[in-house]
């Protein structure tokens, strides 16, 4: 079996899920599918030179902002594109992903839904197809506020960057998930941080499905320097 498939394109995106027969290396997410959503005209890194990766992440903060023509400055992701992205776009650039036909291969798999890139990209029909094979899923989106994407909110977390965001998605019928220096009252300490639990085992990070959750984790991974407290789009 290819270790990845193309699930989906569009005329901007690819969407491209790796790790099935060569497990993840990513310790704190553990052994899961992963889904990346992916610029086609270039390359990550290339495109947060050149603000594209706007067509996969929107909105979000954690983007860095632009000043005096550069983009991405001060970027708080903490996805370095430069690594895993940047070759698995370059994989499909060369032709190494065929695209996905059935979807026996997600059975009993757990699954990551946007390792890098905002899962609502994917078609949500196609996600909750892999959804209803999978043994589970984590997911995020910084798109929550939007009111075509209301229908996620059983699959992702509202990704959100203050305690003011978190009491609008929660009262929205959204599970949260939130960067910061501390935990406030209602959330649980994500519990790769706590006790070294992997995604893929903990599974928390589910969207609402199991009713309401609130996860925090400290600023993290390599935009970790550049993170400052609440600071919102």
């Amino acid at each position: 079996m290819s270790n990845g498939f193309i699930l989906h394109e569009d005329h901007d995106r690819v969407v491209i899920a790796t790790g099935f027969s060569k497990a993840s290396d990513n310790r704190k997410t553990g052994d899961m599918i992963q889904i990346w959503i992916l610029v086609k005209s270039v390359s990550p890194t290339e495109a947060i030179k050149q603000g594209l990766d706007r067509l996969i992440c929107g909105n979000c903060v954690h983007r860095g902002h632009e000043e005096n023509g550069r983009f991405g400055v001060e970027r708080t992701c903490y996805v370095n594109p430069g690594q895993a992205p940047q070759g698995i776009w370059k994989a499909w650039k060369a032709g190494r992903y065929p695209t996905l036909q059935f979807m026996d291969c997600f059975a009993g798999r757990k699954v990551r839904f946007g390792a890098y890139g905002d899962p609502t990209h994917i078609p949500i029909g196609l996600a909750l197809a892999i959804a209803g094979v999978a043994s589970g899923w984590t997911g995020y989106t910084h798109q929550w506020r939007k009111p075509s994407l209301q229908g996620w909110k059983t699959l992702l977390m509202a990704s959100v960057d203050s305690i003011a965001e978190l009491v609008i998605a929660r009262s929205m019928g959204w599970s949260t998930f939130r960067v910061g220096s501390e935990a406030s009252v209602g959330e649980s300490l994500c519990a790769s941080e706590r006790v070294g639990t992997p995604c893929a085992d903990c599974l928390l990070c589910a969207g609402s499905r199991g009713g309401l959750e609130s996860v925090h984790i400290p600023p993290h991974g390599t935009g970790a320097t550049h993170f400052k407290e609440g600071v919102t789009k």
